[in-house]
């Protein structure tokens, strides 16, 4: 089974989050990948551990995290992909968590 880690509904979120318009190019590609069925409608929302440390590439702090998640969730919402919840917890717990779904969900 091939993992995406985004998709183009995550850009999606990110024009959102930002205010800015989304492109019709972006909205057809987004349409594209659900009617086609590219991906799987299963998305792991792997939820924040409580705490966000800023570095040169993420350039955001934890408040503006959340906010951030609630565009995705809305976004991933809008084009109908059922969330699948990563709640925080220890990174092997984690992995676990997925490989047991992922193993349900591929049986």
């Amino acid at each position: 089974m091939l993992l995406h880690d985004r998709s183009p509904v995550c850009t999606h979120a990110l024009a959102v989050y930002l205010g800015r318009p989304v492109p019709p190019a972006l909205t057809a590609e987004s349409e594209r990948i659900v009617d086609e069925r590219v991906h799987r409608r299963e998305v792991f929302l792997v939820r924040p551990i409580g705490f966000c440390t800023p570095t040169a590439a993420r350039r955001i702090d934890h408040p503006a995290s959340l906010a951030f998640e609630r565009v995705h969730l809305a976004s991933y919402r809008r084009y109908g992909f059922r969330l699948l919840d990563v709640p925080p917890g220890p990174v092997p717990a984690r992995a676990d968590l997925i490989a047991d779904t992922l193993a349900r969900l591929t049986s």
